[in-house]
């Protein structure tokens, strides 16, 4: 189950309109931050909350995922447990991690929160973070320190040129991921979200392309380690015939500082 829903965050899609309850430090059972999909799908639906967390001891925190199909189309369902800031911002703005700037004072307090919504919801997620967290952000554009993804193997062994009638999709089957027509930003948005430095397509490569990766419990445990993740990274692009190089590339930032 945990597999499926780390592979879903690729392709999350997010259209559901519903009516929103906005919720700052309400009594959600804890059973819906159990870090899985079952019970984050447990929550209810039109919720926006947002917490200092209470969770004494975790075995696993992070961010998690998904979609919950309902009669009018999908609706976003994204959970933190135990979260920094960081977290909360990215997911309150719809930004990557990799380009949330904190100012340098931010104190090392975690949060818990839940928006089970449509995207255009996001602003008042940002709002609730503002009046409770003190804290707003904007789009700003800097020159960055990147991981630029290139061409390491000109033959590509890992990309199969998609067909123009194939439709994109992502399926998962014996611990391996296969994406079908889908462009090279699947990597670089997707796999993005593990490092805190930001991913760039340099590749040229404009094509869309079959493909698949091992993506299994130890491939998820890497992932999560801040100290594994850049490795496996490197062994999964390797298989694909890319590479990712240090760089520097002006990019859209989302800088964070206190609200007035």
């Amino acid at each position: 189950m945990k597999t499926k829903v780390l592979a879903g965050i690729l392709v999350l899609t997010l259209t559901a309109a519903v009516v929103v309850k906005v919720i700052f430090f309400p009594s959600i059972k804890d059973a819906c931050f159990a870090m899985d999909e079952r019970s984050l799908l447990q929550a209810p639906a039109g919720v926006i909350l947002v917490r200092p967390t209470h969770f004494s001891y975790l075995r696993q925190k992070g961010v998690l995922r998904t979609a919950a199909p309902k009669s009018n189309g999908d609706t976003q369902w994204i959970m933190g447990r135990n979260a920094p800031l960081r977290d909360v911002i990215a997911a309150a703005y719809g930004q990557n991690l990799s380009r949330v700037v904190l100012p340098a004072d931010v104190p090392p307090a975690h949060f818990d929160f839940l928006m089970t919504a449509p995207a255009k919801q996001l602003p008042r997620f940002q709002e609730i973070v503002r009046r409770k967290l003190g804290y707003v952000a904007q789009i700003q554009t800097r020159n960055t320190d990147v991981l630029a993804l290139k061409i390491a193997n000109p033959a590509l062994p890992g990309l199969k040129l998609s067909n123009d009638n194939e439709k994109r999709k992502v399926a998962f089957h014996n611990e391996i991921l296969h994406f079908t027509h889908m462009p090279l930003a699947v990597i670089v948005n997707g796999f993005g979200r593990s490092l805190d430095t930001p991913v760039v397509d340099k590749t040229g490569l404009t094509n869309f392309y079959n493909f698949a990766i091992v993506w299994n419990d130890e491939t998820i445990r890497r992932m999560q380690d801040g100290t594994t993740a850049r490795e496996v990274l490197d062994k999964i692009v390797a298989g694909l015939g890319l590479k990712l190089e240090p760089d520097t590339a002006s990019l859209e930032m989302l800088v964070v500082k206190k609200a007035d």
